[in-house]
């Protein structure tokens, strides 16, 4: 299973989704550079909404994880996959606030009960005229 990184984000839509969820570290590789593929061919190729839902991925994949603690003498480990779930969690719906923020905005589209296929004004002459 293959897990690259070049380090380019600019230059790389796969680069950019690992620069967005901080899947920089090759000693703890997230995900895969194929689900990253298709990540970004679910959502036409946009890195932040790509990254935004391999964060929800992430988020489930700790979720289902117990925490656990370790001790040995004066050591200890413990590991909160809650935590990093939650994290994850949050992270995406950062990416995806900012995926939306960047997008154009979209016409309202209404039917009236004549079959009218059209824009609902939000606008119109004297609509603030108290009548």
């Amino acid at each position: 299973m293959a897990w690259t990184y070049s380090g380019d984000p600019a230059g790389s839509t796969r680069d950019a989704v690992r620069f967005l969820i901080g899947d920089t570290d090759t000693t703890n590789q997230l995900l895969l550079d194929a689900e990253i593929t298709y990540l970004l061919a679910q959502w036409n190729d946009s890195p932040y909404v790509a990254a935004a839902h391999g964060c929800d991925s992430l988020a489930s994949k700790f979720a289902a994880k117990s925490d656990y603690s370790k001790s040995v003498g004066d050591l200890s480990l413990t590991t909160k996959y809650g935590e990093q779930s939650a994290r994850y969690t949050a992270l995406g719906a950062s990416l995806l606030a900012q995926a939306a923020s960047a997008a154009p905005p979209t016409p309202s589209i209404y039917i009236d009960d004549d079959g009218y296929v059209g824009h609902k004004p939000k606008f119109s002459i004297d609509m603030d005229k108290n009548v």
